[in-house]
Order: C-alpha cells, then sequence, then structure tokens
C-alpha cells in the first residue's frame, strides 16, 4: 500500500466514526433540531476552537475575540458537567452527564457537518450534490457548480470557518469560491466582494473587484448593491484598466504632407 493510499484509507476510518453516529462519541450537538455526535479528541486536535472550548468547559468565548460561534454559551454549565471522566461511585450522575447536548445556534446543520467530515478526514466538497432540489435555485438540473444556492453555502461554509478557527478549510473554500465566481451571476460576485472585504480575504476580493469592473454596470446601478466606497474603488480600477489600454495601443500614423 503507497502512502497515498494509506492516508485515505485513514481519512476513511476517521470519517466512518463520524458517519457512525453514536458509536464511541463523547460529545453530542444540536443543530436545527438535529442531533450530531463526534469525539472530543478530533475535534480537539484539529480545532483550536474546540481544544479552548473543551478545555474551559464551554464557560468561556474560546477565541478571545468575545465571539461565540457556538451561540451557546448559556449552555457552558452544562458543558462542564459532561467534561470529567465518570465516577464509579455515581452512576446515575454520569447519566446525566452523558445526556448533555450543545446546542449550536450560529451555524446551519449542512455548514456544521461539512466542518465536521472537514475536521475527521481533511477533505471534503463544498459544491452540493449535482441535480438535488436546492433553496436559491430554481433550475432543475442544475449542477450548482455556481449558482446562487452554490455560492451561498460556501460563504456559509467559509464563515463557519472563520468562527470555529479552521483555517485550512477556510483556504479551501477560499479557493472554491474563486472558481465559482468566474461563472457566477454579477449579483453572486458582488455578494463575494463584500465578504471577502469584510473577511480581509485580499486575493478574493481582487478577483471579484476586477469581475465587477468588467461588468460594465453604471455606477448608479452598482450604488444599489455596494457601499460608495466600494463602487469608487471599481471606478478606479476602471480607470487604470482603461489607461493601460490606451498606453498599448499604436501611436497614430503620421499626418501625411502638405500638398
Amino acid at each position: 500500500m503507497s502512502l497515498e493510499d494509506s492516508l485515505r484509507s485513514l481519512s476513511l476510518d476517521y470519517l466512518n466514526l463520524l458517519i457512525n453516529g453514536q458509536a464511541f462519541s463523547d460529545v453530542t450537538f444540536s443543530v436545527e433540531g438535529r442531533i450530531v455526535h463526534a469525539h472530543r479528541c478530533i475535534l480537539a486536535a484539529r480545532s483550536l476552537f474546540f481544544r479552548k472550548f473543551f478545555c474551559s468547559g464551554g464557560t468561556d468565548s474560546p477565541t478571545g475575540s468575545g465571539s461565540d460561534p457556538l451561540g451557546s454559551r448559556s449552555m457552558g454549565m452544562g458543558m462542564g458537567m459532561g467534561m470529567g471522566p465518570a465516577s464509579p461511585r455515581n452512576s446515575t450522575t454520569s447519566q446525566q452527564q452523558q445526556q448533555v447536548v450543545i446546542p449550536v445556534n450560529s451555524v446551519g446543520y449542512e455548514v456544521f457537518l461539512l466542518m465536521l467530515q472537514f475536521l475527521y478526514s481533511g477533505q471534503v466538497s463544498i459544491v452540493p450534490q449535482k441535480h438535488e432540489p436546492r433553496p436559491n435555485c430554481g433550475e432543475r438540473g442544475c449542477w450548482h457548480t455556481h449558482c446562487t444556492s452554490a455560492v451561498d453555502l460556501a460563504l456559509d461554509t467559509l464563515s463557519a470557518a472563520r468562527s470555529f478557527g479552521v483555517e485550512q478549510l477556510v483556504l479551501l473554500t477560499q479557493k472554491q469560491l474563486a472558481i465559482m465566481v468566474e461563472k457566477a451571476s454579477i449579483e453572486d460576485v458582488m455578494k463575494v466582494l463584500l465578504a471577502s472585504r469584510k473577511q480581509d480575504m485580499h486575493q478574493l476580493w481582487t478577483t471579484c473587484s476586477h469581475l465587477v469592473a468588467k461588468s460594465g454596470l453604471p455606477p448608479e446601478v452598482l450604488a444599489k448593491h455596494l457601499p460608495i466606497d466600494v463602487v469608487t474603488k471599481i471606478e478606479e480600477l476602471r480607470l487604470k484598466s482603461s489607461l493601460a489600454r490606451r498606453s498599448l495601443m499604436p501611436p497614430p500614423p503620421p499626418a501625411p504632407p502638405p500638398p
């Protein structure tokens, strides 16, 4: 077995732990009313957020910035109850600890599961399954490679990856969005442009801003979708592009001599 095959097998073995649900799990989340079983050792090893969250017993914001990606700070005491090893002298208390469920209110079920799949296996497909019915996509038989639904899913995944400190997933999602915007509608490109600006993703910002500049939409139309300072930057790009094209144009032929 090659090293690549061995790593692929290891990845699938870990992913099967997640797929098999409750087997050997020691932490349970509730996302949009659906139960997700997971394993603290894997989450802590792969995510700084979860490592700090579990070590603090869930009572503090692990990011240090006051944010709470789980949206479950009120469950801190309950989370702390389920952190320690079971006491053989009190089996009833142990059973109660195991029943603690951590609510996740800031991330949707689909995105949370995608993130966990990446944490477990190191790989994940951010593009939705082709032809499946999706919100914000009314096209039958859509492959969801660059439709609004696909862009929204990627943006939600990017936001979750940032919140939970999964930087590898952040990079993977940025690359996927950079591919999507090349064929996406201009409305979706502007949506990604704003997200890249908010999250300081300079390369994605550059890609989207140039696409918007090439769209030909007048400033008054752009102003309906973008802040005025962003519209100003788009116009500056257009001006620079126009000047660059002029500099590449051959000089006009000399005027003919007078008769």
